[in-house]
């Protein structure tokens, strides 16, 4: 916990022109519409692209699920010095923006990237990379998460998203 607060602590001193991109960020990327950018883009890869739609589908699911589960059973504070707009009332740990963050959107860029899907894919793939990536960081910097939340929300969705893809996988050899 001292580490926590030392390292939050420096993002509590951070340039304030950052508050608002990280707000916001947060604010556009909550459940309903992380879930609605998952559930249009499984939906338009489904019929060409079925296990990636579903490596997608998986992950989101897995990695909702299980934060959602861990946030019950530790059910850790959340940091006192939040200077956000927004004021979340679930535990602190792990951090669902950082588990999404990973599971969710670095997944539909890896997708993007990967599918074979075109110039403009590649590019809104790269964006959505880069907003999975910045998840983490703006939690803190908005002070609603503590680091090693962040930190294990990040581990959480890396871990739900490989396991998912394997599993993905094994369904794929199992039928063929």
């Amino acid at each position: 916990m001292r580490f926590d607060r030392w390292l939050g602590g420096l993002a509590v001193g951070r340039p304030d022109w950052l508050v608002g991109p990280a707000d916001l960020l947060g604010l556009a990327t909550r459940d309903v519409s992380t879930g609605a950018v998952v559930l249009v883009a499984a939906a338009i890869l489904w019929r060409a692209h079925r296990r990636w739609a579903e490596w997608l589908l998986l992950s989101a699911l897995g990695g909702w699920v299980l934060q959602t589960l861990l946030k019950g059973v530790v059910g850790r504070e959340r940091p006192d010095w939040a200077e956000s707009a927004y004021h979340p009332t679930t535990a602190s740990f792990p951090s669902g923006h950082a588990t999404t963050g990973i599971d969710s959107w670095v997944v539909l860029g890896i997708i993007l990237l990967c599918a074979g899907l075109g110039r403009f894919a590649q590019v809104v793939g790269v964006v959505a990379i880069a907003i999975g990536v910045l998840l983490g960081p703006s939690r803190l910097v908005i002070g609603v998460h503590w680091p090693t939340d962040v930190l294990a929300g990040w581990l959480l969705g890396a871990a739900v998203a490989c396991a998912a893809g394997a599993v993905v996988l094994w369904r794929a050899r199992r039928v063929s």
